[in-house]
């Protein structure tokens, strides 16, 4: 039995450290802080040598919405494993390397890695631009139905291409009714709208989105609104991320936010709010209140800035203190 299992993008993380992202966006590069986007491979070639030119290579990490997730689980102490795609080069390896004590049995391996470029400015202001590659050749019969049914929560995030969301579509009208399922729609799917996304939410037990996706998704003019909306879908919670500033939270029941005390010097924030999913899981499956897993997922989330990549990940310490707390 595993707690949880992802389906998701699997990448490998460049982080690359520039003097300032409009320097990027001056020679044509569509660059938002903290906003991802895909460039065909053409474009994508092209900006590469501009931020090699421009910056400094400073981390080399596996990365991935919900393979971020999933790893941080693991590294807590729970039973994990991933569904997804990487290539059969180097960079494959390496991403596979990088997720030790998650189950990688039902990875597909073909063609060339998924790339994200993280490119992180002097005011640790950082964009996302992703190339898919064998991400995009995940099939449906690619998905073994008899591994998910023994798993408590599956766990999804995005892909750039419409084949991939296809076959989480269609495995939300199979997966068993048991299976719990939580998801991070990130900016690539919050952009395609509720009815592009909406068979995935309606099976949702939890969704996690930030206030800019939440009003992408709905067209809201108040994120809190969206939530709302959203709430009426199907999902039983839905945690609306706000960084420094904690969450907003709307479940069946009603509504809370939890604001954070004190400030946390930032490294590197990418990832930070697949670790924050991580931890708010945690909560869930040791039957701790929504306020105590928000707490702990803003803990966990805030300790993951401090490192690049995955460096400072939570582990078994920081699940046990959250135990005995």
């Amino acid at each position: 039995m595993k707690d949880v299992v992802g389906i998701g993008a699997l990448n490998l993380d460049l982080l690359y450290e520039v003097q300032d992202l409009k320097v990027l966006r001056e020679g044509g590069m569509p660059l938002r802080a903290g906003r991802e986007t895909s460039l065909p491979q053409k474009e994508f070639t092209k900006f590469l040598t501009m931020v090699t030119q421009a910056g400094t290579l400073r981390w080399r990490s596996g990365g991935g919405s919900a393979a971020n997730t999933v790893v941080a689980m693991a590294r807590m102490g729970f039973k994990t494993g991933f569904v997804g795609s990487v290539g059969t080069d180097e960079e494959g390896a390496f991403i596979l390397q990088e997720m030790e004590g998650v189950d990688l049995s039902h990875v597909k391996k073909g063609g060339k890695s998924g790339i994200c470029l993280v490119v992180l400015d002097r005011q640790r202001d950082r964009a996302l631009l992703v190339q898919p590659h064998a991400n995009d050749s995940l099939r449906f019969e690619d998905i073994d139905l008899s591994h998910l049914s023994t798993t408590r929560y599956l766990h999804l995030s995005a892909f750039v291409g419409t084949g991939p969301l296809e076959v989480q579509r269609q495995l939300m009208m199979v997966l068993p009714p048991a299976i719990k399922v939580s998801m991070d729609p990130g900016e690539l799917y919050a952009r395609r709208g509720l009815k592009e996304v909406l068979p995935l939410l309606q099976r949702s037990s939890v969704l996690f989105a930030t206030a800019h996706e939440i009003l992408s998704l709905t067209g809201q003019d108040h994120y809190k609104d969206g939530c709302r909306e959203i709430l009426l879908l199907g999902p039983e919670v839905v945690v609306c991320k706000m960084g420094e500033q904690g969450a907003y939270l709307a479940c069946k029941e009603g509504e809370m936010e939890f604001h954070p005390q004190g400030e946390t010097e930032v490294v590197d924030n990418t990832g930070a709010g697949d670790v924050y999913n991580a931890g708010f899981l945690a909560g869930l499956l040791l039957g701790k209140s929504l306020n105590d897993s928000l707490a702990f997922a803003h803990r966990v989330a805030a300790k993951s800035i401090r490192g690049y990549g995955r460096q400072r990940y939570p582990d078994e310490e920081d699940l046990k203190a959250f135990q005995e707390a």
